[in-house]
């Protein structure tokens, strides 16, 4: 089992061997709790949503495959972190990111938000590190984008952080493998010059081994979103490429439904979780 003193990046970014740990994520917002619940079949309104989505969340927690053997840390929306989940995944050694940013503008941008109210409530929570979301919705955008990306990552690593960069890429975009190559062309003159650790979070590439060079970087570990693939196409994205973990959030939740028992519940997501970590590293 992992030891959850470690407050750089540790093993997870750089170690001899494959990681297959990858990082559960599982910070739905206000604006994409209720479509998560739609999936899980559970019904919701407007009052109890977030309280819904919290127990989602702890029941997967607690199936007998979420261990630090598996999952290095969980991403967690700020309504999670009130409701008291950074005290069960202590408890089984993971360690907790938290979604700092409030969203994104209609250009995919981060929209505005008090950075440093953020990096002193992750502090306080005793979390390993933050995450942003951004969407490259366009080629003209992903540059601005990068650029905030590190403006505010360069801010949280001071801070004792491990920020997590997400420039998202939709799977479905017409110009994603164009994009993709500029993008990786452009996070490797910024990250190069990253002072600190970090974690780049990015779309499973068209084309695999885009992202090797930052593998090879002592303080970058580079992980997938799943982006809405499917758990197969997400994991065979994955295992194309060397040295990438996972960060998957729709694709470690395929298949749980709310009236599933305890036993049907923990079948589903183990095999979620045994098939990424097969995938990883």
């Amino acid at each position: 089992m992992n030891d959850l003193k470690f407050t750089s990046a540790g093993d997870f970014l750089k170690s001899q061997e494959p990681v297959k740990q990858f990082i559960a994520a599982m910070d739905n917002s206000g604006g994409s709790a209720g479509g998560v619940l739609d999936l899980y079949d559970r019904e919701w309104d407007e009052k109890n949503k977030m309280e819904r989505i919290h127990e989602f969340r702890l029941r997967m927690m607690s199936a007998p495959e979420f261990t630090s053997d598996n999952i290095f840390g969980a991403i967690l929306y700020k309504d999670s972190v009130e409701r008291g989940a950074v005290n069960v995944l202590d408890k089984k050694c993971i360690r907790s990111i938290i979604k700092i940013d409030d969203g994104c503008e209609a250009d995919g941008t981060l929209k505005p938000f008090d950075i440093d109210g953020m990096i002193q409530y992750t502090l306080d929570h005793g979390c390993y590190g933050t995450k942003m979301r951004s969407v490259v919705k366009s080629e003209n955008i992903m540059i601005p984008i990068v650029k905030q990306q590190m403006i505010y990552a360069e801010k949280i690593a001071k801070a004792g952080l491990v920020p997590i960069i997400e420039p998202e890429v939709p799977i479905d975009h017409s110009l994603k493998e164009k994009i993709e190559s500029n993008l990786s062309v452009y996070l490797e003159s910024r990250l190069t010059k990253f002072q600190g650790d970090c974690i780049l979070k990015v779309t499973p590439p068209e084309k695999p081994g885009l992202y090797d060079y930052f593998t090879k970087l002592k303080n970058v570990k580079v992980v997938f979103l799943s982006g809405g693939y499917s758990t197969k196409e997400a994991c065979k994205r994955l295992s194309r490429n060397s040295g990438v973990s996972a960060s998957f959030s729709r694709a470690l939740s395929e298949g749980l439904e709310y009236p599933q028992s305890d036993k049907e519940f923990n079948d589903v997501i183990d095999s979620n979780i045994r098939k990424i970590v097969l995938a990883s590293g």
